[in-house]
């Protein structure tokens, strides 16, 4: 039996947990956390020493549900392209927010905490979003339509109609985006832009990659 089970078997006494994180998991932010109002924070004392509770054992096992399970709509033929491209954004975002809710208890310090603690609420934020088309569908068998991914694939749907002058103006410009884009991530001089700016990022691609299939279409029937 190691120190840590021994602590939890015996009560979990707080001073003795403050020990075990000296010990163990040094971080004096969350020490002066759980000393200021050990009832309130006891539960992240025990997290950070790596201990599971009843209540986080069962996030753990309603995590592993597929998708399917819970939305069967994503296997049907019929199912709307949009939201099979929300699926796979979904299951990003709630990554996200998993690796971002371990990360807030090994916090070094408020301002890493703050944004640790941002980053969860993006990533609870998309999830949600995403959660809030899938449900209507779901009950409604129609879009609800408000997420950002429906005004995404009406561009693509201009797009396919445009001339070829246009495609390549906006294979310029969407180049150039995405190069500023990747450039200002790489500088990480905006932490609590990094998720927005990632998401943008991944729509000009999305796009960039579409006006180059027209263009590469439109220069093939160029050459028959």
């Amino acid at each position: 039996m190691t120190e840590i089970e021994k602590w939890i078997r015996e009560g979990a006494d707080v001073r003795e947990g403050l020990r075990l994180l000296s010990a163990y998991r040094p971080n004096p932010w969350l020490a002066a956390l759980v000393e200021r109002a050990p009832d309130r924070y006891g539960r992240l004392l025990r997290r950070a020493l790596g201990v599971m509770d009843r209540e986080a054992a069962g996030d753990a096992a309603s995590r592993r549900r597929t998708l399917r399970d819970d939305w069967p709509f994503l296997g049907d033929p019929d199912c709307p392209q949009e939201l099979k491209i929300l699926a796979a954004d979904k299951i990003t975002a709630m990554r996200g927010f998993a690796k971002a809710h371990d990360e807030l208890y090994s916090c070094a310090g408020p301002e890493e905490a703050y944004e640790t603690a941002s980053k969860c609420i993006l990533f609870y934020c998309q999830n949600r979003r995403i959660v809030s088309e899938f449900a209507y569908y779901k009950e409604h068998k129609s879009i609800l339509g408000k997420h950002e991914i429906f005004a995404e694939t009406a561009r693509l749907r201009e797009l396919r109609s445009a001339g070829i002058l246009e495609l390549v103006r906006r294979q310029r410009n969407l180049r150039s985006t995405i190069n500023k884009l990747k450039a200002k991530l790489r500088s990480g001089d905006r932490p609590d832009l990094e998720i927005a700016r990632t998401e943008l990022l991944s729509q000009r691609e999305r796009e960039l990659a579409e006006v180059e299939r027209l263009i590469e279409e439109y220069r093939e029937n160029e050459r028959r």
